[in-house]
């Protein structure tokens, strides 16, 4: 076991660490269009889309 986290340790810490992030962000941000985050941000896209389309003209 020791060799394993002499050899490996820095990659275990990182994975450990980019799974952990990743599940905060799950957590936070939700993973549907219910949430308040997804509605704030598919708003934001719409609205974006909107605007390019009038100043596109179409």
């Amino acid at each position: 076991m020791k060799e394993i986290f002499e050899q490996y340790g820095g990659v275990l810490i990182t994975v450990a660490a980019v799974l952990s992030v990743i599940l905060v962000i799950t957590a936070v941000v939700g993973t549907d269009s219910n949430s308040i985050i997804g509605q704030a941000f598919s708003g934001l896209i719409e609205s974006f889309i909107q605007k390019a389309n009038v100043n596109a003209g179409v």
